[in-house]
């Protein structure tokens, strides 16, 4: 057998694992969120009515909308919270029907495509083992429980995940730029994503050129606020300036508070990765938990622990991460929130994590076979 269909062998096989981790995840999500029936499910309830009224109030969209059970209240528009993924959710009542499986769709399909965007960003790096490394990471995100059952459920976490995965996928490219500006709107979607900003500015640590890295620190800094403002506009020119300024300050507040006793299960980023008091989307028809895969996240964080570590003691440049200081960010965004005072974090919020876990592994595999690891001239 000779190389060249030796390795077009090699690269079929890892393509498959990846399409395989895609079909998995989409049939998973989807039956899942089939299951559920013609009602709300755990918190998608608040994002679905806003969604529901911005259309109705903010954009005057006329479709034909469904009255659901357990409304919440007429002047709620879930403010807390940005607006991008409510957004994405009216655009699919649009395209599909205001009806369940049609809000859930969007997070369903991009989680699905999760896979194949980390096994492309790193099968086509110039490394032998690159293709392995990619339908690692495709395989770690079909074997994380979360990923599946998170969106399966109409709310923000999945749209945020999948922005973090673009984010990554072009940074581990060297595409800082374009990283960046993805990074950047995943502010909109929820606070938390200053977690995936901040890894896209640890990433940054890779470029040689200190004044690079400061101007595409800046840039990056000046796009999140641009598409935040931008995002916001609608709502602002709605309700006005002033109240979307003091729902933003509120919002802030809220997110570093911990919420009264009686709640759903809480617990730390550590929790998370434990699976100690996971977050619960429903008991009916079947209890659904918010569940990370132990052994892939612990040894994301391990690595990104070791990562951080040796960069602070002896420089990590030579190294070229991407997704391991994602990772880091991220778990160090959520740790700061809890820090401030917010002891009440669900552990459905980690699915943000998922892909930064995912990529982790397959830079692992990288620096296991050759210690400079992903090599970009930046």
């Amino acid at each position: 057998m000779s190389l060249r269909l030796v390795m077009l062998v090699y690269y079929l096989v890892t393509l498959a694992i990846a399409l395989g981790s895609s079909i998995y995840i989409f049939t998973s999500a989807y039956s899942l969120a089939s299951s559920y029936g013609d009602r709300y499910v755990s918190d998608e309830i608040y994002y679905v009515d806003s969604a529901r009224r911005l259309l109705q109030r903010v954009f005057h969209v006329e479709i034909n909308y469904h009255d659901y059970s357990g409304r919440t209240s007429d002047d709620y528009y879930n403010l807390e919270h940005p607006p991008l993924g409510k957004y994405l959710i009216g655009l699919s009542m649009i395209v599909c029907g205001d009806k369940p499986i049609c809000w859930r769709l969007p997070g369903i399909i991009e989680a699905s495509l999760m896979p194949l965007i980390l096994y492309f960003a790193y099968a086509t790096l110039r490394n032998p083992l690159a293709p392995a490394a990619g339908a690692a990471a495709a395989l770690a995100l079909a074997l994380d429980p979360i990923v599946y059952r998170a969106s399966s459920v109409a709310m923000l976490d999945s749209h945020l995940a999948f922005i973090t995965s673009l984010s990554i996928a072009l940074s581990a490219r060297g595409r800082f730029i374009a990283s960046g500006a993805i990074a950047a709107l995943s502010g909109s979607v929820k606070i938390s994503g200053a977690g995936t900003i901040l890894g896209y500015l640890m990433s940054l640590y890779r470029i040689e050129s200190v004044k690079r890295r400061l101007a595409l620190a800046l840039l990056s800094i000046i796009a999140a606020a641009t598409l935040y403002a931008l995002i916001h506009a609608p709502l602002a020119s709605h309700f006005g300036v002033e109240r979307i300024v003091d729902e933003n300050i509120r919002a802030v507040k809220w997110h570093t508070t911990t919420r009264p006793p009686g709640g759903p299960p809480a617990s730390n980023p550590s929790g998370w990765i434990l699976n100690v008091a996971p977050f619960i989307y429903t008991f009916d028809p079947a209890p659904v938990y918010a569940e990370l895969n132990t052994l892939i996240h612990l040894t994301a964080l391990a690595f990104s622990v070791y990562i951080l570590v040796t960069g602070i003691l002896w420089g990590m440049r030579e190294y070229s991460l991407a997704a391991t200081l994602y990772y880091a960010g991220i778990t160090l965004a959520y740790w700061a929130v809890y820090i401030a005072g917010n002891k009440t974090l669900y552990s459905f919020y980690a699915i943000q994590l998922s892909p930064a876990a995912a990529g982790t592994l397959a830079e692992l595999l990288l620096i296991a076979w050759n210690s400079r690891g992903i090599n970009h001239k930046t």
